[in-house]
């Protein structure tokens, strides 16, 4: 209950706060949602020279007049310290009961808990081809580290978007991506393929928005399996940003995969400051262990600021409940990212 009064607080706070002067520039977490806000909102405007610079250079970027001369690269490193709840990729420390049979694990297979530091580099590079088309490639690596265990893994990302502009308001992106985890025990690998179609509109009650429709192909170590996505992202006209989608996955035999998803996201800026606060939601089932049918439900709540110009702070909390109580787990978390 109480975590409950807290979530309506938050709401709440985020909501109906100190409202500060709306600008398409504050919301970038859907670029081509804040790109088009912005070519709506100058459209028949006199602006002044600083404006036109910034929104030139980020149109630019976009493919909008005459694009990018070169593909531009971008990189840096930067460090957070955070909380994992499976440093070595290690069982629960604790007896799995099925049928009324008690099994105990190996102990040298339990998983590791604590805080962990971090160190990230990204890399990024796009490329233009016209008003509203362009390749985005995203590679990413992380090492982290737990000084209490003495032990840690690594992190490896690779995606790469191409967004093509069909008309003023419609788009369409083909994008790839695949992922790598190496830990002590165990290494995990996906890999997923995604069509998608989005639509983006203006309502005088709403604001500017972004709806889409796609298919995403996910290969894993252990399945693979077609899944079904709604999006809808909005910059609302009170100084606002909400995004909401929902995952649908296919019945893979045998294995505990995705069932459904919910995704949801406000953001406002209050003081001067961003506010992101975030609930997902989502069901996997499908899976057997030794007879027994199991499925999971995992909720997720976090909120995110900045506390200063390069310091950026992520409060979470975590919960998994699972047909074999084995799997269930709980526990709140916080993060520090720092840009330098």
């Amino acid at each position: 209950m109480k975590y409950l009064r807290f979530i309506i607080w938050v709401i709440y706070f985020i909501l109906f706060g100190k409202i500060a002067s709306a600008s398409c520039l504050l919301f970038n977490e859907n670029e081509r949602l804040s790109n088009y806000c912005l070519l709506e909102t100058v459209k028949g405007k006199v602006v002044d020279q600083n404006t036109a610079i910034i929104v030139s250079q980020k149109l630019k970027r976009e493919g909008y007049f005459g694009g990018l001369k070169n593909s531009e690269w971008s990189t840096r490193f930067y460090p957070d310290f955070d909380y994992s709840d499976n440093i070595n990729g290690g069982n629960p420390n604790k007896p799995l009961i099925l049928g009324g049979l008690e099994f105990e694990g190996d102990p040298e297979l339990i998983k590791q808990e604590g805080f962990i530091g971090t160190l990230n580099f990204y890399g990024s590079n796009r490329a233009t081809f016209g008003p509203g088309r362009y390749l985005q490639a995203n590679i990413s690596a992380a090492y982290s580290y737990s000084p209490k265990h003495k032990n840690g893994f690594s992190n490896a990302n690779l995606s790469s978007c191409y967004k093509h502009k069909l008309t003023s308001t419609n788009a369409l992106d083909f994008c790839a991506s695949a992922s790598h985890q190496n830990k002590e025990i165990i290494e995990d690998t996906n890999k997923s393929l995604s069509l998608s179609m989005s639509k983006l509109g203006f309502d005088n009650n709403i604001g500017f928005s972004e709806g889409q429709i796609g298919i995403i192909r996910l290969i894993s170590d252990d399945y693979i399996q077609s899944q079904l996505a709604f999006s809808w992202d909005i910059i609302h006209k009170r100084n606002l940003y909400s995004a909401i989608s929902l995952r649908f996955g296919n019945p893979v035999e045998l294995k505990t995969a995705l069932n459904y998803g919910i995704d949801f996201n406000i953001s406002r800026i209050i003081n001067s400051r961003k506010f992101s606060l975030s609930f997902s939601h989502e069901l996997n089932d499908g899976g057997m262990l030794f007879g027994e049918n199991r499925s999971d439900i995992t909720n997720k709540i976090s909120m995110v600021s900045n506390l200063n110009e390069n310091t950026k702070i992520k409060l979470s909390y975590i919960s998994t409940d699972s047909s074999i109580d084995y799997f269930d787990q709980s526990y709140p978390n916080l993060k520090l990212t720092f840009n330098w």
